[in-house]
């Protein structure tokens, strides 16, 4: 462990309780550990040449994570010249770094990033939806910060069904207005896969106090299916998610949970919720880090790595992402595990009893657990059906990148020609889309589905 952030404390402790040795090399003289952290052995001051290559040089792993990440950079680049095959993990708060290049052995991560996948996991929107009889989910999001920015992006990658409507996110926010601007001027054609609408609440000075009269005209026009909290403190969070709690029962709104996030708190439960009385539900917190970075899972990575495969099996011999894994860059290595997300929204599309799936407890022997799966060989509307809400989720993957269509693929300028409806596709990417859903189905349906774990997650290559 390398650096002074909040997390090292939750990540030492989950290792204490493994009985796992760790090294914690503060960057600092005065960094004051938890303590949570006394079973680790501490070396006080800066990450030199000699510590990078003691410590690094003997461990099966590093975990960067420094309060100010501009200090990463310079723990990467000693652990690398120090230690070159130590496999590398570096947190930081906003998603959109985990989509940068890395060398190899380097994976970047963000912890809110990987604590909202798990929650959509946990409390799949689309199923709440279907739960409250919603024709669409329409999800309320208090915040859009670098928070808000990754809940949106989870949202809209993992809520597509085959019988819902287009999603419609309602964000409340101060700074509405320029939020909306940065949010299109990046992804300028977001619109097409989202009713994206931005809400300013006016000034106030207590996050108590909700634009009451906006939310009602919201809720009013479509019901609200969720709604997520994440402001800048835990407190105001959660003070936020009390004052809507108290306004949809007394509204007698029927809604699913208000998720808020707590970085430093698992006081709220988190399962099981009901989605009928905007139960409060906490996520974030900093003790769930180790497990959400498969730290003590050796096949956290088991079904990327299948889909991987599945793709390689499909693709042109030249394709940038046609290598083994092993020589996969990370930022494909993140775009198989961001299909994952999409896995419980596929499954719902399908007929499965998501409900009773994700009951299912975790290890098991098969991941349906006596689930019916439909079989696909012997229903090919219900595969074409998957296959092009498959593709709906990798124009939604694009456009969230930036990309907009385009008669001739260019990667400078973020243009691609796939950026079209499923039925317009040569039968050459439609089978990319069958590929990933045939792949899911397999692996579900066999006993190699005991290497899956929910907490994994994964994308039709980003080429």
């Amino acid at each position: 462990m390398i650096g002074d952030h909040p997390l090292i404390d939750g990540v030492v402790a989950a290792a204490a309780s493994r009985r796992t040795r760790v090294t914690w090399i503060t960057g600092s003289p005065d960094a004051a550990p938890d303590a949570a952290a006394e079973g680790a052995l501490l070396v006080a001051g800066p990450l030199d040449p000699d510590h990078a290559r003691q410590h690094g040089n003997s461990a099966a792993r590093a975990i960067i994570a420094f309060a100010d990440e501009a200090r990463q950079v310079s723990a990467i680049e000693a652990l690398r010249a120090e230690a070159p095959g130590l496999p590398i993990t570096v947190n930081y708060t906003d998603g959109l770094f985990t989509a940068r290049p890395t060398g190899p052995g380097v994976r970047i991560v963000s912890q809110v990033q990987l604590a909202v996948r798990d929650l959509h996991w946990r409390n799949p929107p689309a199923l709440i939806a279907q739960q409250l009889g919603q024709p669409r989910i329409h999800a309320l999001l208090f915040g859009f910060g670098r928070g808000g920015n990754i809940i949106l992006t989870d949202l809209l990658l993992c809520s597509l069904t085959g019988f819902q409507g287009k999603p419609l996110i309602t964000i409340v926010d101060p700074r509405a207005a320029e939020r909306e601007a940065a949010l299109f001027r990046r992804c300028p054609e977001l619109r097409e896969s989202a009713d994206i609408r931005f809400v300013d609440p006016g000034p106030v000075e207590d996050a108590r106090h909700l634009p009451a009269d906006l939310l009602r005209r919201a809720q009013a026009e479509a019901p609200f299916t969720t709604a997520h909290v994440s402001i800048d403190s835990d407190a105001r969070s959660l003070s936020l998610a009390r004052a809507l709690h108290a306004l949809a029962l007394r509204e007698k709104w029927r809604m699913g949970p208000v998720f808020t996030r707590l970085s430093n708190s698992r006081d709220l439960a988190r399962l099981p919720v009901s989605h009928e009385a905007a139960e409060l539900v906490g996520f974030g917190a900093n003790a769930d880090f180790a497990e959400s970075i498969g730290l003590f899972d050796p096949n956290s990575d088991y079904l990327a790595r299948l889909f991987h495969q599945a793709y390689r099996r499909t693709a042109r011999a030249d394709a940038p992402a046609n290598r083994p894994w092993e020589d996969l860059p990370e930022e494909y290595r993140e775009s198989n595990r961001r299909l994952l997300i999409h896995l419980p929204a596929k499954l719902l599309t399908a007929g499965v009893d998501l409900a009773a799936w994700l009951r299912v407890p975790l290890p098991r022997p098969n991941d349906m657990g006596g689930i019916p799966l439909p079989d696909l060989s012997a229903d090919p509307a219900l595969m074409e059906e998957l296959a092009e809400l498959e593709h709906r989720r990798w124009m939604v993957d694009r456009r969230l990148s930036g990309w907009r269509y385009g008669p001739v693929r260019d990667n400078e300028a973020r243009l691609h020609p796939d950026l079209i409806p499923y039925d317009q596709l040569d039968e050459y990417t439609k089978d990319l889309d069958r590929a990933i859903v045939r792949e899911a189905w397999e692996t579900l349906g066999s006993s190699r589905g005991s290497g899956f774990f929910a907490r994994g997650s994964m994308v039709r290559q980003a080429g």
